[in-house]
């Protein structure tokens, strides 16, 4: 780090003067030396920007000082802010890039007091769980290392117990299977133990990220750490799919040698082996605390909710009848669509155009959710199944007979909620393994969604939006001049928005079921939409109607 003596005066410098600076402007990006902050402080045009003290500028973060507060493209001062492009945007750049954008605001609604923002807060708790996850993480392996090191030698002295038992025979025997023993504790070991460095490594860089992340905040510009934020919402989301990683490749289930001995007393002189060793896994994942996802996801969002959606896409359907009741986004854009009419999943790509026909079925499907990879969850209406289909093979893969007719079905923090008539909602794994019944009153609902600890779900029939709990208990239903509410989805800060039918309108409700407003309806081009399907990254919205007109939206 450099001293203050190394930075000299910006004014002063351009009359080759060398006065050492004392302050740093972040508004004007210029050091200033004692008499030059004097003028600078009475100035009309400066005399209210904030002025740090270089040693305040130097404890700022490297990538928080290479933030400009100038367009690099027109040297101009940033104003205004684009949500669509996610940017900031001086005016020049309005006629340049953003001339067809209807959702420019200006800047100052972005990121004024963003240090006191709940984005801020939500960070800062996501790197204390992250770290301290990561330190459960590092004592989860100590301690199953610990229990390895006790079952290794139970096995062992084992193996000594029944060798002493039966003849010379058995030699080779027994030291075959003692190293097989000490081979595979060695290769537990050492995958364990090469886990734990990680887990050190990443836990000093976390908090050294921390650290900045803390500066970031107390010395930074409004403006820098708005786009810092973004950097450190990236760090998290890296370190949160490290840890997801290791869950999806087995290592936070706990790893125990189970060492069963044969019965070789009456069959020693035949015998090719003492025992057998294998590797037991636990049932159930380490836990770990995660990242709140009903948390705000990003300080723009409420600008946005006053944004009105814009179409980004529309989808050019066949040209034979078809009846959308279903549609989801997929990973990559793509979207997939089920067709009532023809009985079939269609895919289309992300640029509005048909793709293929995925399935056809024998009976009527009803509904469809994203699974993992390239596999999507297809309820099967009168058929009593649930299917899970590769959508790039056309390929079923899994598939589950249940005690009821299959309706509405979407995926949650790695269960699957589906509506079974006439009473219930299952929640399944993505083995498709029913995990518990949730008992609901209502006996014809239609579609269903799931954030946070509550279910919300359409009823057509009624006419109502309902709120339940996950033991199934009524929080809370909406009715109010809404005509066949059918899809429903909920954006990433825990919105409701509902697909009503014969009101020819998507409206959009609270978390308890309060009407927010209209956000799309006939005048604006809706015309009975039916399924609807939210990308919570993306903060788009697809909705579809049984014509098989279908658009994107920006939320």
């Amino acid at each position: 780090m450099a001293t203050s003596t190394s930075f000299i005066c910006s004014l002063c410098q351009e009359d080759d003067e060398t006065n050492t600076a004392v302050t740093w402007c972040p508004e004007c990006e210029v050091f200033l030396c004692s008499d030059c902050q004097k003028h600078h402080g009475r100035s009309k045009m400066s005399k209210h920007h904030q002025v740090m003290s270089v040693h305040d500028y130097q404890n700022l973060p490297k990538s928080m000082l290479n933030i400009k507060n100038n367009c690099e493209d027109h040297n101009l001062r940033y104003e205004l802010f684009c949500s669509f492009h996610d940017c900031a945007c001086c005016i020049k750049c309005i006629k340049d890039k953003h001339d067809n954008c209807k959702s420019l605001v200006p800047l100052d609604e972005v990121v004024g007091n963003i240090k006191s923002t709940a984005f801020v807060s939500i960070l800062e708790t996501d790197f204390v769980n992250l770290i301290e996850n990561l330190k459960t993480i590092k004592i989860f392996f100590s301690e199953n290392l610990s229990t390895l090191e006790k079952q290794k030698t139970e096995a062992i002295s084992r193996v000594h117990i029944m060798r002493q038992s039966i003849n010379d025979h058995l030699d080779k025997l027994e030291e075959s299977l003692l190293n097989d023993i000490r081979s595979e504790f060695t290769n537990l070991q050492d995958t364990i133990g090469n886990l734990k460095s990680e887990i050190d490594n990443k836990t000093d860089q976390i908090e050294e990220k921390r650290r900045d992340f803390s500066k970031m905040v107390q010395f930074s510009t409004d403006l820098q750490i708005y786009f810092g934020l973004h950097e450190v919402e990236k760090v998290l989301k890296q370190e949160e799919q490290y840890i997801q990683d290791l869950k999806s490749a087995d290592n936070l289930r706990e790893k125990n040698m189970i060492f069963d001995c044969f019965d070789l007393e009456s069959t020693v002189r035949g015998t090719t082996a003492l025992g057998k060793l294998s590797i037991d896994l636990s049932p159930e994942h380490l836990q770990l605390k995660a990242k709140g996802e009903s948390q705000v996801h990003s300080p723009r969002n409420t600008v946005l909710s006053m944004v009105k959606p814009v179409i980004k896409q529309r989808f050019k359907m066949l040209k034979h009848s078809v009846s959308i009741t279903g549609c989801q986004i997929l990973p990559n854009c793509d979207v997939v669509f089920v067709d009532q009419v023809n009985m079939s999943i269609l895919m289309f790509n992300n640029s509005g155009v048909f793709v293929k026909e995925i399935m056809t079925f024998k009976n009527m499907p009803s509904d469809i959710c994203y699974v993992r990879q390239r596999e999507v969850a297809v309820t099967l209406i009168d058929d009593r199944q649930i299917f899970i289909i590769d959508v790039d093979r056309n390929k079923i893969m899994r598939r589950r007979v249940v005690n009821g007719r299959c309706c509405g079905i979407c995926t949650y923090e790695q269960m699957m909620y589906v509506i079974v008539h006439p009473n219930s909602v299952l929640a399944l794994d993505f083995d498709l393994n029913i995990k518990h019944s949730i008992p609901i009153v209502e006996k014809s609902l239609s579609r269903i969604a799931v954030f946070g600890d509550q279910l919300y779900c359409t009823d057509t029939n009624a006419n109502s939006v309902f709120c339940y709990s996950k033991e199934g208990e009524k929080l809370w239903s909406f009715n109010d001049e809404i005509r066949f509410p059918f899809g429903i989805d909920i954006d990433t800060n825990g919105y409701v928005y509902v697909a009503c039918s014969s009101s020819n309108s998507i409206i959009t409700l609270s978390q308890t079921g309060t009407k927010i407003r209209v956000i799309k309806s006939k005048d604006s081009g809706v015309n009975m939409p039916l399924a609807i399907n939210i990308d919570r990254e993306l903060s788009v919205l697809l909705f579809s109607n049984n014509l098989g007109e279908s658009c994107l939206l920006s939320i």
